[in-house]
Order: structure tokens, then C-alpha cells, then sequence
């Protein structure tokens, strides 16, 4: 509670304003002052019997003090049987004019009616974010409303108008929100590198931008700076991933750090999980571990195009292991694939390292496996050595069957459709094609059949009932949309492709 009970009364009851020099000053300073913020309420009170308290708050509903967080009942000071029962703040008058006289009469039948004053104070404390906000920003502006949770870091998208207030704001949600805040950030400029991943300004707190986030029984560790995540995302990662079932095959062309792989893995799906990102493939095979999934997970670290067309094209492998084993033995090994430049990290007694070529693999035993110091023969015997724990899995085809594919990159999933054509082979497939979900972006000027239309312009062939389902708005003028859809048999095998002319003429 954020009260003060003072035997003298104050003055005002009005609340404290800070001028548009004040904010500036503050904002130089890095100095909020708080007393700036205090108000002091002069209420009246009614000392009341404890026994009695219960019979004298039904009587006054209504007309009782009601501000958020705050108590109506109070402790005396002076007698501890006895306690304060606050008035509404629209009682002024010492008897109670103000109260219909049968209510009144209710009370004096209970009990002697003593009133007093009391006063409280609401100092900065007492005050939500938006509040102090509006108080020390200049008028006009717009207070930042809302901001996305990464664990402990607030990511604010804070307005050109307002930058020269933003460390000013972001002292005020970090101190309004400790300490399960400890972190706020803004972002800065546009997405602008392959991995689309923001650049980010720590306004306030930690500067490490490490942190844990947990989703519906799935721990996620993610370095925020280096992957991208979005909280907002939660309940679409759960709506799609209900639809999986255990035994499943799932492909994740564009991964991240797992929010659809680990919860599909949880549900007993095989998952081929992929992103081109390496610290982002760190941290997918970290959260596989601490969700104790890592059996039913197979990540690879490559371009989606890349990814899906080899985990297609090994037919005569016996298992996705082998493909794994295969390509690493095969690999050229640098001195540079355990530095931290391609990402290295030793966590748990082990090492785990993402191969530039696009290999992930793990030494249990990092005190007697150095990779910078092998041979190139001694490091195949040593990659292929450390991967016979894989053998364990069970056999995963996925040219042979696919139950979902997820394309979770909205900006550009459209574009990457093409890589459907003739990718499986109907020697070996088995059962019915996969389900794709391709996420996208849909412009105000836009509707779902244009979407449709861009995806089938993308696969040359028409889609049988497509389901679109609105994810969530990300701009006034910009939604995000997850369209669904069954694999055309048409441009799905290599046979259809390489006899047949295109199905759907490009517009």
C-alpha cells in the first residue's frame, strides 16, 4: 500500500504538473524527481468497531473510497480495536449531508457515528506508467501505451517525435517495472541484415540482452540482440502447433529458436528443424536440451531452399542421421568453426559449434576432443566419432513422408514457394502430401485473394482450399497471415514437373 496517514491537513488536493523546462532538465540529468508527483487526499473517516466493519461497508456501498490498489479499511493508530473505514472522496461534509438519511439512521442504530479526518498521500509510487507519462511529457504527444516482454527486457518502439524523451521513458517503465524488468531497449533503424534480425539501443538497465522466456510448458534461452523473437507470436505458436499430432513430421524451413519446433517436438513430432542464422541454430539446439527434446530434433543451419532440396534429394540414405553424419565427415573444418565467430560456446561440458557450411554437431567430451589443433583427417574421425550417439534415434525419411511444412518468415515465405517444384519423388513418397503453412504480410490495399494469387504465381499451380488465418496486426496498415494449404500433387513430384507445362499461368 502506498499511504501516509498525516495528523495535520494539507491544502491541495490537486495534482502535481512538471512544465516542459522541467522534463528537459530531468532528461539532461538522467534525474526523475518524484516529489513531483505527490498528492494528497483529504478524506473523512469513520471510526468503526472492528466487529462492526463488515455491517458498516454493506450499509455504505457506494459510498466509499474506491481508488486502484488502495484500501477502504484502515487501522487506528490510536486503538487497535478499532478501525478507519474511508469515505468517498465526494464526502466533504463533517455530517454526512451527503449520505441519504436512512443510511444514516442504519448506522446510528449500529453504532456511535465518529467521524474524522484522515489523509492520505499518493506519491510516485501509487502511479501507473501512463500516468507519470503524461505528467512529463509535453502535451499533445502521444504516451507509449504498451511494449513487448522478452524475460526481462521491455523492447519499446518509441515515436521520432519523442526520441529526445526516450531515456526519460524508459527510466520510468524500468523503475515502474522492477525488477521483473531490468532491461529496456528500443529499436533502431530498419531490419536490414540476412538474418532480419533488429538492431537494438539499450535505453535503461542491464545491457545484457540474454534471456529466458517460457510458453505454454517450453523454456526458450535467446541472446536478443543476435535472434529474432516475438512475444507476441505466443498464441499462434500454440494454435498451429495443436494441430500436430504425435509421430508427425515436421519440417521448420526458417526456425529461429524453436517457438514451433520445441512445443511440436514436446507433442511427439519428429521435427527437421533449419535457419540460416548460426546463433540462432546455438540457441535451438540449447532450448532442445533444457525441454529435453533434443532426441526428436534434427537442425540444420542453411539457406531454406538449400535445406529442403537436400533433406528431399538423400532417398538412398536410411535415415536423416546419416544424412547429418554424412555431410559432416565430408566437410572441410576450419580453425575458425570453434572461434566465436561462427559461434562456439561450451555450456554443460559439452561444445557445441555451428559449422560454417551449414553442419551443427555436438563433442560430449570437449576436455579430449581439440578441434583447432586436428589434422584434417583427424577431424572427420573425430566429427563422425562424436555423432555416434545419433545412431540412437529413430530412423527419420522425410523424402519419404512430411505431415506439416512451417515457412515462418512473413516477409519473404512467398517467395521461397517455388522450392515445392518437383521436390519429391513419387518412387518414394509415402502417404499424402504435406500441409504447408506460409506466413505473409497483407497490406491494407491488398485482400486474402491476392495472397492466394501470390502464392500460386509463386507455385504455378492453383491451391485447393486455401484456409487463411489472420495472425495479428503489425502496423495500421499491415497484417500478418498464415496461409494454409495441402501440396498440390501437381507441382509436388519430380515426375509432374519435368513432363508437364506450368498449371497456372503467371499475371
Amino acid at each position: 500500500e502506498h499511504t501516509l496517514t498525516l495528523t495535520q491537513r494539507k491544502e491541495s488536493n490537486q495534482e502535481a504538473s512538471v512544465c516542459h523546462q522541467e522534463v528537459l532538465e530531468m532528461h539532461k540529468e538522467a534525474v526523475l524527481d518524484k516529489s513531483k508527483f505527490d498528492v494528497w487526499l483529504n478524506l473523512l473517516a469513520l471510526r468503526v468497531p472492528k466487529q462492526h466493519c463488515t455491517s458498516v461497508c454493506n450499509i455504505l456501498s457506494g459510498y466509499l473510497f474506491n481508488r486502484p490498489r488502495l484500501r477502504y479499511i484502515v487501522p487506528d493508530s490510536s486503538t487497535p480495536d478499532v478501525r478507519l473505514v474511508l469515505l468517498s472522496e465526494q464526502i466533504t461534509d463533517p455530517n454526512l449531508s451527503e449520505i441519504p438519511k436512512h443510511k444514516l439512521a442504519s448506522l446510528q442504530l449500529l453504532m456511535e457515528v465518529v467521524v474524522v479526518p484522515h489523509n492520505i498521500l499518493l506519491d510516485y509510487r501509487y502511479w501507473p506508467v501512463d500516468h507519470v507519462l503524461k505528467k512529463i511529457l509535453p502535451s499533445g504527444y502521444e504516451v507509449p501505451s504498451s511494449f513487448e516482454t522478452i524475460g526481462h527486457i521491455a523492447h519499446l518502439n518509441i515515436r521520432d517525435e519523442l526520441l529526445p524523451y526516450q531515456k526519460l521513458i524508459a527510466f520510468v517503465i524500468l523503475d515502474k517495472n522492477w525488477p521483473k524488468i531490468k532491461t529496456v531497449v528500443n529499436k533502431v533503424g530498419t531490419i536490414s541484415n540476412e538474418y532480419r534480425v533488429p538492431k537494438f539501443e539499450v535505453l535503461a538497465g542491464n545491457e545484457s540482452l540474454v534471456t529466458e522466456v517460457k510458453q505454454h510448458g517450453a523454456t526458450f534461452h535467446l541472446d536478443y540482440g543476435l535472434v529474432y523473437w516475438n512475444s507476441r507470436l505466443e498464441h499462434e505458436h500454440r494454435r498451429l502447433v495443436s494441430q500436430f499430432h504425435p509421430g508427425q513430421v515436421v519440417c521448420d524451413m526458417f526456425a529461429g529458436i524453436g517457438p514451433f519446433a520445441i512445443p511440436a517436438a514436446q507433442r511427439g513430432c519428429l521435427v527437421c528443424a533449419n535457419d540460416l542464422n548460426p546463433q540462432s541454430i546455438k540457441y535451438l539446439r540449447i532450448n532442445a536440451e533444457i525441454n529435453k527434446v533434443s532426441e526428436n530434433v534434427h537442425i540444420f543451419n542453411m539457406d531454406a531452399r538449400d535445406f529442403m532440396k537436400q533433406l528431399m534429394a538423400n532417398r538412398d540414405r536410411d535415415s536423416i542421421t546419416e544424412i547429418q553424419i554424412h555431410n559432416m565427415s565430408a566437410a572441410s573444418v576450419s580453425e575458425e568453426c570453434c572461434t566465436e565467430k561462427h559461434d562456439a560456446t561450451e555450456r554443460q561440458g559439452k561444445v557445441f559449434c555451428c559449422h560454417p557450411n551449414n553442419q551443427v554437431y555436438t563433442c560430449k567430451d570437449n576436455a579430449q576432443v581439440n578441434l583447432t589443433q586436428q589434422k584434417s583427417q583427424g577431424q572427420k574421425s573425430n566429427l563422425l566419432k562424436a555423432h555416434t550417439d545419433l545412431n540412437a534415434r529413430s530412423a527419420l525419411k522425410p523424402w519419404e513422408h512430411l505431415d506439416h511444412v512451417i515457412m515462418n518468415l512473413p516477409a519473404s515465405a512467398l517467395e521461397f514457394l517455388d522450392v515445392f517444384k518437383g521436390l519429391i519423388s513419387r518412387t518414394h513418397w509415402k502417404g499424402s502430401l504435406p500441409k504447408v503453412h506460409c506466413y505473409c504480410f497483407m497490406r491494407s490495399s491488398e485482400t486474402t485473394a491476392d495472397i492466394i494469387q501470390r502464392a500460386e504465381k509463386s507455385l504455378k499451380v492453383p491451391l485447393i482450399e486455401p484456409i487463411v488465418w489472420t495472425v495479428r496486426d503489425v502496423a495500421p496498415n499491415k497484417i500478418m497471415l498464415c496461409l494454409s494449404f495441402n501440396l498440390p500433387e501437381a507441382i509436388a513430384f519430380t515426375e509432374n514437373v519435368s513432363t508437364s507445362e506450368p498449371l497456372c499461368k503467371e499475371t
